[in-house]
């Protein structure tokens, strides 16, 4: 805004010698001594050139009214006004904004320099591009060893929840041995706890797929948490002892005539259990042999906390399988705390994680 201001007084000082010029000649013409209109003239030039700010002036026809001194030091030319808006001048280059003001057929031209301006410009320009490219190596630098931090502490992270676990196994165990768990017993929807544990399963096991079939819901009084444990385990050791790409299948149902009981079977497709394993399968500390292949981890606890959990409830725990690599089903039974529901079952679900 500064910059326009000194153009416009600029502007407006050229207007006022071209008026003095035009009032000189008016006065040779009604007979004003020569010497006095020369001795005008010459004080009209000298004003003009005293001007420190490159300006010129043309008439309509071209021809070069006044330039002054700082016009005629940049070597601009005075032959015909600038139509370019911008002016390159000099070595070393200088920058030259061109305003030009035209009135009454007289072209008066002004040079704003901006060279500093644009050489500030132009180091910004260069410090940006410098900071950009001397920052973006050591950012990547810090951008892959933190991916790879992270990758690590998902490491910790899963080390640090299978440790939980078994912790939380052997205080269980303690406590089954001990007496009678405590449960907070509260009316629960059988459909709503398989559904929830399903969700929990897919979010923890990358690539697993769950089949769900709803066939009957019903109300049940038991404990939330106690419960979902009682799921998650199974689910667990589904997904432990079954190929990543096979489905595990979900189940509600009754048996025919038996309304006082529901029934949550889990179906792996799995390495199966030979017969001669059920009877010892919820003992604690027992596992199944492996032929050959690494046993997945753990202290042989789940599932002897999955029975006690089930028969604090008043329930009990099914196991069937058709012998070695033909999978496995475990089936939780528990009591109804309210008839079963007369809506239609819900219809098959499939869920996969991403």
């Amino acid at each position: 805004m500064r910059e326009r201001w000194s153009t416009l007084l600029w502007l407006l000082a050229v207007a006022m010698l071209l008026a003095a010029a035009v009032l000189v000649a008016t006065m040779l013409l009604v007979g004003m001594p020569q010497e006095l209109a020369l001795a005008l003239l010459d004080r009209r030039e000298t004003l003009w050139s005293a001007l420190p700010a490159p300006a010129a002036a043309w008439d309509a026809d071209g021809q070069l009214l006044f330039a002054t001194a700082a016009w005629r030091r940049l070597g601009a030319s005075v032959e015909t006004p600038p139509t370019q808006p911008e002016l390159s001048i000099g070595s070393p280059q200088r920058l030259f904004v061109v305003e030009a003001e035209e009135q009454s057929g007289t072209r008066v031209v002004f040079l704003r320099e901006v060279t500093r301006e644009r050489q500030a410009l132009q180091a910004k320009d260069e410090l940006l591009a410098l900071l950009g490219h001397e920052l973006r190596t050591p950012l990547s630098s810090i951008k892959g060893y933190g991916q790879l931090m992270a990758r690590q502490l998902a490491t910790v992270q899963e080390q640090v929840q299978r440790l939980d676990a078994l912790i939380a196994d052997v205080l269980d165990s303690a406590h089954t041995e001990a007496g009678p768990l405590p449960l907070r017993r509260e009316p629960l929807s059988v459909s709503d706890l398989v559904r929830s544990a399903c969700e929990r399963f897919v979010a923890a096991q990358p690539g697993r797929t769950v089949q769900t079939s709803v066939v009957a819901t019903a109300v049940i009084e038991g404990d939330a948490d106690r419960l979902s444990q009682v799921l998650d385990n199974i689910l667990s050791n589904a997904a432990k002892y079954s190929p990543p790409d096979a489905p595990i299948e979900v189940r509600t149902y009754i048996d025919p005539g038996v309304a006082e009981h529901v029934r949550i079977a889990i179906t792996d497709q799995g390495a199966g259990i030979a017969a001669e394993h059920l009877p010892r399968l919820f003992d604690r500390f027992y596992r199944v042999p492996a032929d050959g292949a690494p046993s997945p981890a753990g202290f042989g606890l789940g599932l002897s906390i999955v029975r006690d959990l089930v028969e604090a409830h008043g329930g009990r725990v099914e196991v069937y399988s058709a012998g070695r690599g033909k999978g496995s089903t475990f089936t939780v039974v528990l009591p109804v705390a309210l008839p079963l529901a007369d809506a239609a079952a819900e219809s098959p679900t499939t869920l996969a994680s991403a």
